[in-house]
């Protein structure tokens, strides 16, 4: 009896034995299957995340080639391009620690919309500078040409107002210069002596003019002796005249009241009262009209 209780204590530890070694292979299999898995998860997560951050760089490497491609217009969109940097900033964050994938694609997508979004004003802030560039453009092309239309007229206005100017000034012909003595009764006679000459009379004639404003005009003639000094009845202002800017002696004047036909005037130089004589020589006679030198001749004096 005893054998047969020691059989049966025997074989019900082997049966137990057994089911324990059986629960230990499937368990240890059960974790050996359970690791395998996790380790597979891990790496389907790392390769998700590889994908996410290569997704995430090529989304922020063509938003800042598209700022440096619009250079200084970037500067506009500042606001916007600060949300984009901060979705970037917190989506790294999200793959650099515990993360969902779902919740980190969704952010991405989002991340993509308003990149595209910044893209699309960028490209319309774009056009509307360069449109406003063109009309600049235009307008400057439409201001310099009409500047150089201004510019032509004033030039047309000045030449033609230098050509009225010219054809309107007086010119005079048959300058001539003489010396007299006079005679008894008044009479005058030619005298080359300087003893006998008692005026010097300087005649021409005014040339006719049509386009001249017509008027009294003054003419003044100056006489040089032989020694360059300025035959005048006085040194004082009375007998002097402007020309070009420069205060000038005068020797005689005439006033005409020119009506723009030919004329013929002369003016006289009388010998002063205490004057000797006109001393030998050759003199210059020059005749002015405002700041206009009108003509030149000589004479001599033995």
């Amino acid at each position: 009896m005893e054998n047969t209780n020691d059989q049966k204590s025997n074989k019900g530890i082997i049966i137990a034995g057994v089911v324990i070694l059986l629960l230990a292979i499937f368990f240890g299999w059960k974790w050996v299957s359970t690791q395998s898995e996790i380790s597979q998860i891990k790496k389907i997560a790392e390769e998700e995340k590889a994908i996410l951050r290569h997704e995430l760089d090529s989304v922020m490497a063509e938003h800042e080639r598209i700022k440096a491609a619009y250079g200084e217009l970037a500067d506009s969109l500042r606001v916007k391009d600060s949300i984009i940097q901060a979705s970037a900033l917190e989506i790294k964050k999200l793959l650099d620690t515990k993360w969902e994938y779902i919740k980190v694609s969704r952010k991405l997508d989002q991340l993509r919309l308003v990149a595209q979004s910044y893209l699309r004003q960028m490209d319309s802030l774009y056009t509307v500078n360069r449109q406003l560039q063109e009309e600049n453009l235009q307008m400057k092309e439409e201001i310099i040409a009409e500047q150089q239309k201004a510019k032509q007229l004033v030039q047309e206005k000045e030449l033609l107002t230098t050509k009225i100017k010219q054809g309107s000034a007086l010119s005079i012909s048959s300058l001539t210069a003489e010396t007299l003595r006079l005679r008894s009764g008044g009479k005058e006679e030619f005298t080359d002596k300087g003893k006998r000459i008692d005026k010097i009379r300087v005649c021409f004639i005014i040339a006719e003019n049509r386009i001249a404003q017509p008027g009294t005009r003054t003419f003044y003639v100056r006489i040089a002796d032989p020694n360059g000094n300025i035959l005048t009845r006085s040194r004082g202002d009375e007998y002097s005249f402007t020309y070009q800017g420069e205060q000038l002696q005068y020797s005689t004047m005439a006033n005409i009241d020119y009506q723009n036909k030919a004329v013929k005037m002369c003016a006289d130089y009388n010998k002063l009262p205490l004057q000797e004589k006109f001393i030998s020589g050759t003199y210059q006679v020059a005749v002015y009209l405002g700041d206009d030198l009108l003509g030149e001749t000589s004479f001599t004096v033995k």
